[in-house]
């Protein structure tokens, strides 16, 4: 009786496998070289796998079965054609390998449905095909932004920042200089359509100039904020509070790094194959001499400051980092009019000594335009590098606002515009593009630009653009962007609805504006002085605009592109005749 009740356990058993199992057809692959049956040893099963050819499988590491990642072979083959991974030994995946594929395509695609649960079966991944999608269901459920939504409330908020969680950009984090006294802290859970007002950042004496970052995993957020120095916070439940630095050792929530600081800015070097991967860099300017610290245990110590008092003095700095992990130091140095840049190349220890002209600028430090007649346009850097392992990789980007020509006093005599900057040397030799319109540089000002690289290696800029208002005193915001690396830039499209009016309360604008790009979602943030409605008038707040910059058919489509590389077998390593 016994042998009898394990024989059928095991018939149910198997029968249920069975039942779950995707059945594999060898016809609908493009290469009859390629045995797809086999790929299902190295993930779930996927139906974009039958685009690949034994050329794109030469990508794949000779011990590739014994990646214990559960994505599928055309998803590594995308990895591996897009980074530098490692081809032995075992972690040769990002950790969010899984989540970024989620992300991006919904789910493994068979039969024409979508689904993201499965199982691994005696070393097999198998899916679980009793909850598939369909095409509509699947993008319904992409809480990606397509539009406005305000972030702040109540009204008194500007200078703001904004990140997406890097595995999961249904996960947003933001910072803004008020609403009320000091910095507040916002999350989202539906990719920035609704927001939150987190719980405030501890122990007090926040001023402004927020600036906020993810860790590569996406398990920590960082922020910092100037006080008395940079007070710097993380947090581990996406924002909701900011005490996380409070587990470590000495239980303090905040981190405060160097003294009489401003205008500071974080940059977190989240490259899988860097040797300084999760490295926290900060920047500021301490009486206009620019300054840099670094943690390398997520926040909890920082190294002593480094100044670089030997160099022109600034203010309005950003870092980005390339593939390898050096560091580019931008910043506007106003006595020389240039756009400085400064290299390290250990992760921070020490920089480069002397600086490289990227540009020389029209305007020094501020400017006057009408929109921004009081508080005056503000001279900063925002950059970032492709990382993406493509035609343009380690190219390196900065965006900054500029004039059109010498600048006075009076507001309607000078002209903005935003200038970026790319080099394809490490930073040697640099040339310098405009991303919009400049037949109408006399009637429309562009000024607080944001730049991001997105994981395809295109450019976007957001700005804003006066174009609505003949009299130049009202803003929408702008994006832009290029496929080319920078050489060109489509044309701006205007992602507000409703025009902006400058409020001369001495604030205006603030003094910059905010971007971030993960997978296909685009989110810029702003101040925004719309009417609210309601006879509240115009007032002073912090709004989100999003779009999809990538293209969601490749969710329900192959969307998969063949590569020739070497041949290779799956019957064991190494290299084959074709």
């Amino acid at each position: 009786m016994l042998r009898c009740l394990r024989f059928l356990c095991l018939a149910l058993l198997l029968g249920a496998v069975a039942a779950s199992a995707q059945t594999i057809d060898p016809s609908r692959g493009v290469d009859a070289r390629v045995d797809y049956e086999s790929l299902a040893q190295f993930g779930p099963w996927d139906d974009r796998n039958y685009q690949l050819t034994q050329e794109d499988l030469a990508l794949l590491s000779a011990d590739e079965h014994l990646q214990k990642e559960g994505i599928p072979a055309f998803y590594r083959v995308h990895l591996r054609r897009t980074m530098d991974l490692r081809t032995s030994g075992p972690a040769q995946y990002p950790r969010s390998a899984l989540p970024q594929f989620l992300n991006r395509y919904g789910g493994f695609l068979y039969d024409g449905k979508i689904y993201r649960n499965m199982d691994k079966t005696d070393g097999r991944w198998i899916l679980r095909l009793d909850d598939g999608l369909t095409t509509d269901e699947v993008l319904q459920g992409n809480k990606a932004l397509n539009g406005e939504a305000r972030v702040t409330n109540p009204t008194g908020a500007a200078e703001s920042a904004v990140a997406f969680n890097p595995i999961d950009t249904d996960i947003v984090i933001a910072g803004s200089n008020g609403p009320g006294g000091g910095q507040r802290m916002h999350f989202s859970t539906d990719g920035g359509e609704t927001w939150t007002q987190a719980a405030a950042l501890p122990l007090g004496g926040t001023c402004c100039d927020p600036t906020v970052a993810w860790s590569s995993d996406g398990t920590k957020g960082y922020t910092a904020t100037l006080g008395s120095s940079v007070f710097f916070y993380r947090t581990g439940d996406n924002g909701q509070t900011w005490t996380d630095l409070d587990t470590e050792p000495g239980n303090d929530p905040r981190r405060e790094i160097g003294g009489g600081v401003d205008k500071e800015y974080i940059h977190v070097d989240i490259h899988p194959t860097s040797p300084h991967l999760d490295n926290i860099y900060l920047t500021w300017h301490q009486g206009n001499i620019m300054q840099f610290a670094r943690s390398t245990d997520f926040g909890h110590t920082w190294s002593s400051p480094i100044a670089f008092g030997a160099d022109p003095r600034g203010i309005g700095s950003d870092i980005t980092t390339d593939t390898s992990g050096n560091i580019y130091y931008f910043y506007p140095a106003f006595a020389t009019q240039e756009i400085l840049l400064k290299i390290s190349t250990d992760g921070g220890a020490s920089f480069a000594a002397g600086t490289t002209t990227v540009a020389d600028t029209e305007a020094s430090f501020i400017f006057p335009v009408p929109s921004m007649d009081v508080r005056e346009v503000f001279i900063y850097v925002s950059a970032d590098t492709d990382r993406t392992g493509g035609a343009f990789n380690d190219t390196i980007y900065a965006a900054w606002t500029d004039s059109t020509g010498p600048t006075g006093g009076n507001p309607v005599n000078n002209h903005a515009r935003i200038q970026v900057g790319y080099s394809r040397d490490g930073g040697a030799t640099w040339t310098i593009t405009t991303p919009h319109e400049t037949a109408d540089a006399t009637s429309v000002d562009r000024y607080h630009q944001w730049l991001s690289v997105g994981p395809d290696g295109t450019v976007h800029v957001i700005f804003y653009d006066t174009r609505q208002d003949p009299t130049r005193e009202s803003v929408d915001i702008y994006h832009v962007f290029s496929t080319d690396g920078g050489v060109s830039w489509s044309t701006p499209a205007r992602l507000t609805t409703e025009s902006s009016p400058d409020i001369t309360d001495g604030f205006e604008f603030g003094d910059y504006n905010g971007l971030d790009v993960v997978m296909n979602d685009l989110i810029a943030i702003f101040t925004d002085n719309r009417n609210e409605g309601g006879g509240g008038g115009n007032s002073v707040d912090v709004y989100v605009a999003g779009t999809q910059v990538g293209n969601n058919s490749d969710i329900f489509t192959d969307g998969f592109e063949s590569g020739d590389t070497t041949a290779w077998s799956l019957e064991g390593p190494g290299p084959i005749d074709p």
